[in-house]
């Protein structure tokens, strides 16, 4: 008898877990709410030739000093990304001015039009059940 008690409270527990975590998941979407101010952009510039560590260190200086570049630069091998408040400047607004402070053979990465347009994450599939279920809750708590 004490062993089936004991079951019972197991399982009570378990399955208030996993209700306690529905609970919270579900709040957790229905408050989400998107960035309308969003103005940090990520840009990317391919170069014809890989960077070394000089010159690496030599393109970040020159692009922290183009207005709006934030302090996140990444340089790999011959491309550069890097984040800009896109209210201050765009990503040709940049490239033209990096061009003009050095003698370099690149070229502005340019995303695809099916790509540019596109309104969810490229990960998330709008078929799948997690963004099914997302866009259900949030229907169900944004009647207003």
């Amino acid at each position: 008898m004490k062993i089936n008690k004991k079951i019972k409270i197991a399982l009570l527990s378990i399955l208030g877990f996993f209700l306690l975590m529905f609970v919270i998941l579900v709040y957790h979407i229905a408050n989400a709410r998107p960035i309308e101010n969003a103005t940090i952009q990520v840009s990317r510039i391919d170069f014809d030739k890989p960077f070394d560590s000089l010159s690496t260190i030599e393109i970040k200086q020159k692009l922290h000093s183009i207005a709006g570049v934030k302090s996140d630069i990444i340089v790999k091998r011959n491309v550069v990304v890097y984040f800009h408040d896109n209210r201050i400047a765009d990503s040709k607004k940049v490239y033209n001015e990096l061009m003009t402070k050095g003698n370099y053979k690149a070229e502005r990465f340019v995303l695809p039009e099916g790509l540019a347009n596109k309104q969810v994450c490229p990960v998330i599939k709008k078929d799948g059940m997690s963004y099914k279920f997302t866009k259900f809750i949030q229907g169900i708590f944004n009647k207003s």
